[in-house]
């Protein structure tokens, strides 16, 4: 029996091994040929957006894209590699929809788009307004015992925000980060980041301002 197996194993060791490459070989090739299916999620993009426009909310904001193509080539895809991007040179205000098809995502060669979900993209797109408000000084906690504030003074007194038609045009004044008094018993002055909550403006010029809060006995403000 072993030497049997041992001649199994021994004769013809080249044939054999000639075998075992051309099996390979052809595996290989199949799987090179063969074609598959995939779903990636697609982030949209926006482009050519007017100067006198802003978008506001895209929903959704990716899409699930169905691909097929040589498996190898599927593989190997990076996401980066494919693209929904949608042109808004003639958008208006208003909520828009876009309708999405195959053609319209940006893909290599040899693979093609089966399907996508959703097939439309809604986006709410707002006039861009400009507008110059006043800057008001958040305190918080107070002076030391014995001490109160004086005068506040903040640099620029006005900053320019832009954003929603909608948005901007109800905003007043705009706050600064908490400035924390701590029991001060002497003048501050800091630079303080402005906030804007949770408000969706598009720019904010200055972000930041000096502020000078005046500390000093309350003696000083009978006299």
């Amino acid at each position: 029996m072993r030497e049997r197996l041992r001649g199994l194993l021994t004769e013809n060791v080249g044939l054999k091994a000639v075998s075992l490459i051309l099996a390979f070989l052809l595996w290989a090739f199949v799987k090179g040929t063969s074609k598959g299916e995939m779903t990636i999620r697609v982030p949209v993009e926006v482009e050519g957006v007017p100067d006198h426009l802003i978008v506001g909310k895209v929903d959704p904001s990716d899409v699930a894209v169905r691909l097929r193509g040589l498996m190898h080539r599927l593989n190997r895809l990076k996401p980066e590699e494919v693209r929904i991007p949608i042109e808004l040179k003639d958008a208006r205000s208003g909520l828009n929809t876009f309708l999405l098809r195959p053609e319209d995502v940006r893909i290599p060669p040899g693979i093609e788009v089966v399907a996508l979900s959703p097939s439309e993209v809604r986006m709410r797109i707002s006039e861009l307004k400009r507008k110059r408000v006043p800057v008001k000084v958040e305190l918080r906690g107070r002076p030391a015992e014995g001490y109160e504030i004086g005068s506040i003074r903040v640099d620029p007194p006005f900053v320019t925000v832009s954003g929603a038609k909608e948005v901007v045009r109800d905003l007043e004044a705009v706050r600064t980060e908490p400035v924390n008094l701590g029991d001060a018993k002497e003048t501050l002055e800091l630079e303080v980041p402005l906030s804007v909550g949770i408000l969706p403006l598009h720019s904010l010029e200055p972000k930041r301002v000096k502020v000078r809060v005046e500390v000093r006995p309350r003696e000083a403000l009978r006299d």
